[in-house]
């Protein structure tokens, strides 16, 4: 009965023993694991976005607090090197003492944190009626603009229209929102309407 007992006695022991350097195997491992994680860094690809996100609003403001524009996009991607696609994008300039102007398009980009940026694909600007200036309206493929000074460029093909006459160029046109002028390049046509009897009558 004695030798029994000391063989279940070796065997519970050797069973511990097993189980404790079972453990301890595997307590290594697991702080080899962890000091592998820990010494992992994220590297963000050039190719994808580091943040997604859908119907979006974002407000510029100057150095004052004052509002100078607000972008609207049902999708934004934005890039670890500062640029930004945004799916449906609507831009709407809200500076003081300015005409009202916006900007949408099916896409836009922009490389340096919204100080530029170009919209392609049923591009429509619209400069509502400022003092005695009618509505401004035109559209084009591609363009490209500069948010801080509201200016727009293109070199694609552009309709315009200014209160009742219209205007069409292929070569493209400048747009100057503060100075209010726009300047069209190549083939311009241009269909003034007569202005109404009534306007002209005393």
């Amino acid at each position: 009965m004695a030798h029994r007992r000391l063989i279940f006695r070796e065997r519970i022991t050797a069973i511990v023993g097993s189980v404790i350097l079972f453990g301890l195997v595997l307590l290594s491992y697991w702080y080899s694991v962890q000091s592998e994680i820990a010494g992992l860094k994220y590297i963000p690809s050039d190719k994808s976005p580091d943040f997604l996100a859908r119907n979006v609003s974002l407000t510029d403001f100057d150095e004052t607090g004052q509002p100078k524009y607000k972008a609207f996009s049902e999708n934004l991607q934005h890039f670890s090197d500062e640029r930004m696609h945004a799916e449906k994008a609507l831009v709407l300039s809200l500076a003081p003492g300015e005409a009202v102007a916006s900007a949408r398009a099916d896409e836009l980009w922009s490389n340096d944190g919204m100080e530029t940026v170009e919209f392609s694909g049923n591009v429509e600007v619209t400069r509502e009626p400022w003092g005695t200036e009618p509505e401004l309206y035109f559209r084009t493929n591609f363009l490209r603009a500069w948010l801080d000074t509201l200016r727009f460029e293109t070199n694609e093909p552009v309709f315009m229209r200014r209160g009742e006459n219209t205007t069409e160029s292929e070569g493209g046109a400048i747009y100057d929102n503060v100075a209010r002028t726009i300047e069209l390049r190549d083939r311009v046509t241009t269909i003034l309407q007569p202005k109404s009897l009534s306007a002209d009558a005393p």
